[in-house]
């Protein structure tokens, strides 16, 4: 709200007039879109630079798991269905996964930069995609206020690095839902359509098609109000090149997996995960906790994206092509959060795909509210906004939340990592036993887990066997031959991950 108060109370004292002003005072629109486009990639290019400086914090938010599949192609080779450290099914399709390995290839090892580079890729084409679509309906300021809403918000903040399928998913949903809308505008195919919907169904699942085509429920709004715009064109090559895509991976990875795959990606994420809550309380519903996440998490451009929902109700624009995107966005975000309320398995992070529209209709009632300030002093107001919201992204992630245990534990793997490589070298015989994978990650290694007993039976070998674990006094129960400790941590107090050898490095 700071960034609509210093507008308002600061442009009135300086706001120049036709007659003080001279015609080359004022900014052109074409320098306006060009400084506007410049400041929205250099705000994500830095959101990425100051994510990326920070401490790591590969253990949060299931970040270890997509790493694990990411090393499973590299390490073995498993590009059709990846698994985990801990030997299960990778979870979700592996658009994301095949994205990271790619732009891992220039390096000499998998990295940060490779693993989170699919994310941040995925909110600057976002971030471009809300600036295009505002600017050619609602116009160049909102389109640019749009995209400035979706850049300085937390979530993006999260999503630019984050190595889990959800920032590709919001992006491939938006994607969807815009082709969607050409299609039902113009007519003629939907191949776009389905082509966004495939890449959508294999960064996490089919869930991605009934999202993006959302929307469409606009069609009978529009019926219903007197302005009917049927749907029309043919579907069939495109939803030919849709099954040919997703349901020719899903045979290939059962063919290289075997039922492991049906059992997991169709039973377990999709079947039951759409008829049980989180503590397997079938059928009980939290009918508002979708809304109260989006309110929350999208905060304070929500609130304004609400007063968007308000208006597209009760004073709809009076351009039929901008009345008919608003009702479009609108359908898009109420549908979406009716579909997510209804569904037992609710998370915050689920929403992410209904920020795109959220952050248009923000932007359009931005907009309209400084219709009268000058496109200079939303310039500047918009780079000292930028710099406040960014002093407060680099205090978080690079002093609040490493102290946050997740996070803590997370660079303690990678200083562990550093002096494991120190001691034993590169590829040391190093056995998992149960330390979390982020070990592995900055080892840059990918090995199943092996068992307490099994491991212990490795270290009664004559030849020099360590293994990685939290649990030491489990593990030591195990053991009939003497062992080392050859790295620890933390190296004081109690520690978290102990590396134990049959003999001294």
């Amino acid at each position: 709200m700071i960034f609509f108060a210093s507008l308002v109370i600061a442009e009135p004292l300086q706001l120049p007039t036709a007659s003080r002003v001279r015609k080359h005072h004022i900014m052109k629109p074409r320098t306006f879109l060009t400084l506007g486009l410049h400041l929205l990639i250099l705000l994500v290019v830095g959101l990425f630079a100051v994510r990326l400086a920070a401490p790591s914090d590969l253990m949060d938010k299931d970040q270890e798991r997509p790493a694990s599949y990411v090393l499973d192609i590299l390490r073995a080779g498993h590009g059709i269905c990846q698994t985990a450290w801990m030997g299960s099914i990778a979870s979700k399709p592996p658009l994301f996964t095949w994205l990271s390995a790619l732009f891992a290839q220039p390096f000499d090892r998998f990295n940060r930069f490779a693993l989170y580079l699919p994310s941040v890729l995925s909110v600057l084409i976002l971030t471009l995609v809300i600036r295009a679509v505002g600017e050619r309906r609602f116009g160049p300021v909102a389109g640019f206020l749009a995209a400035l809403a979706f850049v300085l918000s937390p979530i993006t903040a999260r999503l630019s690095v984050l190595a889990r399928t959800d920032s590709l998913f919001t992006l491939t949903i938006a994607l969807t839902a815009f082709a969607a809308f050409r299609s039902w505008e113009k007519g003629g195919h939907w191949i776009w359509f389905w082509l966004a919907a495939a890449a959508a169904t294999l960064t996490k699942g089919p869930l991605g098609v009934l999202i993006g085509a959302m929307g469409l429920l606009a069609v009978l709004w529009e019926k219903r109000r007197g302005t009917p715009l049927p749907l029309r064109g043919s579907h069939l090559a495109g939803l030919l090149a849709f099954l040919l895509i997703t349901f020719g991976w899903f045979g290939l990875a059962v063919l290289d997996m075997g039922k492991p795959v049906v059992d997991k990606m169709i039973l377990s994420e999709l079947v039951y995960h759409g008829i049980r809550t989180n503590h397997d309380r079938s059928f009980e519903f939290n009918y508002f906790n979708s809304s109260i996440y989006f309110l929350h998490r999208f905060l304070p451009w929500s609130v304004i994206a609400c007063i968007g929902l308000w208006r597209a109700f009760r004073r709809p624009a009076a351009d039929p092509a901008e009345r008919r995107l608003e009702r479009f966005l609108t359908c898009w975000i109420l549908g979406s959060l009716i579909v997510f309320s209804l569904a037992p398995h609710q998370r915050g992070d689920l929403l992410y795909p209904i920020i795109a529209p959220a952050a248009l209709l923000a932007g359009r009632e931005i907009a309209r509210w400084l219709s009268r300030v000058s496109k200079e002093r939303i310039l500047a107001v918009a780079i000292a906004f930028s710099a406040v919201v960014f002093g407060v992204f680099m205090h978080y992630y690079w002093i609040s939340r490493p102290r946050e245990p997740l996070s803590n534990q997370s660079e303690g793997m990678r200083q562990l990592a550093a002096d494991i490589t120190t001691k034993l070298g590169e590829n040391p015989p190093l056995i998992h036993v149960d330390d979390p994978f982020a070990l592995q990650f900055f080892l840059n290694t990918m090995k199943i887990m092996v068992a307490p007993e099994d491991a212990a039976r490795q270290l009664a070998a004559t030849n020099p066997v360590y293994a990685a674990v939290c649990n030491v006094t489990n593990f030591t129960a195990h053991l009939d031959a003497p062992v080392y400790t050859i790295a620890r941590w933390p190296q004081t107090g109690e520690a978290f991950v102990t590396v134990l050898g049959n003999r001294r490095p």
